[in-house]
């Protein structure tokens, strides 16, 4: 539910970032390489002198899935977010937790300049996936488990890290200011004016959305049933599969208490593929309907969300805003009503292709 970060940032200087990870991590000699992977962070691999390896993250806390959040206020959400990550690895001895290495002041971040937070986590061998559907039973299956693990262990993460679920749609202000502005014309960059005539084409349909949605989020909220620690996006992109059938679960940043449905959407399948080996480590509880949905339209809504506030913006032609207009397309289709994505959270890659002109491509033009 984050931008693409296929364009290395041009405000982060490689030799600032192996200074800061020798002083605080002791890394001596560290080479990094860009690793174009992901949606959200900007990631390096290293390797340190001694051959040993590492992932490190700077996460930007002006980018727009933040929310119009100030820079600071991000910043301590990240570190509670993962210090619990910490604690569930250490604490609660989930090892499928990849969890940051704590520096030598015991942080799990360091700000890097005046807009960026670095984390680093221990390198993972195993199979990672580029786009977020599972691609066997088996996977799923393999994947509850852990789920169904860590929603048992809610009650071994101390109190005070825990971040409740607000049941809101990321940059949702974001949102609702672009839909009060689709009369006049946005020239902040090439994807600008293309953005807002997609969503004037939309915008009954997306007002309609989000009172439904706003509805749903209050039934939720007054519903009896116990929330429970969640990853909050666990499709097959934030999962690496190990040798020997091992998971192990990345990026927790978006970890909050929450329904359990909230991880529940991207691992269970229609046919509920996985359901009974996550009610084996969870218990018996009830899967509900309303809340996998609810989860999966704030999700669709969050990615339009974050999308067009991106567009109004001001940016340039990039490989990043090319795959954040390809996904926008795909959210908010031309022609016909907003479809689900089935494959939320996918990161879609075209390795070597230049962004189109979108004012000599017609594919560009609503």
């Amino acid at each position: 539910m984050v931008c693409p970060v296929f364009t290395e940032p041009r405000d982060v200087d490689a030799a600032e970032l192996a200074r800061l990870l020798e002083q605080h991590w002791g890394l001596r000699k560290a080479v990094l390489e860009y690793a174009p992977v992901g949606f959200g962070g900007y990631h390096w691999r290293c390797v340190e002198g001694d051959g040993t390896r590492y992932f490190v993250t700077a996460d930007d806390l002006r980018a727009a899935h933040h929310g119009r959040v100030a820079p600071d206020a991000v910043e301590a959400t990240l570190e509670r977010a993962f210090r619990t990550a910490v604690a569930l690895r250490e604490g609660a001895g989930l090892e499928f937790v990849v969890a940051p290495i704590r520096d030598d002041e015991g942080s799990v971040l360091r700000r890097l300049g005046d807009h960026h937070v670095v984390r680093i986590e221990p390198f993972v061998d195993g199979v990672s996936a580029d786009d977020g559907e599972y691609g066997s039973a088996a996977e799923r299956r393999r994947v509850a488990t852990a789920i169904g693990r860590l929603h048992a262990a809610s009650d071994r993460v101390p109190a005070g890290l825990l971040r409740r679920d607000d049941l809101a749609i990321p940059s949702r202000a974001g949102l609702d200011l672009v839909l009060d502005d689709l009369n006049e014309p946005w020239g902040a960059g090439p994807y600008s004016e293309p953005a807002r005539s997609l969503i004037r084409s939309s915008a009954a349909d997306l007002r309609r959305r989000l009172r439904a949605f706003d509805e749903a989020a209050d039934r939720a909220r007054a519903a009896p049933e116990p929330w429970v620690v969640t990853h909050g996006e666990p499709h097959r992109a934030n999962v690496v599969m190990g040798d020997g059938g091992s998971v192990h679960l990345v990026d927790w940043d978006t970890v909050r208490v929450a329904p359990r449905e909230r991880d529940l959407r991207t691992v269970l399948d229609d046919d509920r593929t996985g359901w009974d080996e996550y009610t084996a480590e969870a218990g018996d509880v009830a899967l509900r309907p309303e809340v996998l949905d609810l989860y999966a339209e704030g999700w669709n809504l969050a990615e339009i969300a974050i999308y067009v506030t991106q567009f109004r913006a001001p940016h340039h032609q990039t490989q990043d805003t090319l795959v954040a207009w390809e996904a926008l397309n795909e959210y908010l289709p031309r022609r016909g009503a907003t479809r689900a994505i089935a494959r939320s959270g996918s990161n879609l890659r075209h390795e070597g292709q230049e962004p189109p002109d979108p004012e000599g491509d017609l594919s560009l033009r609503p």
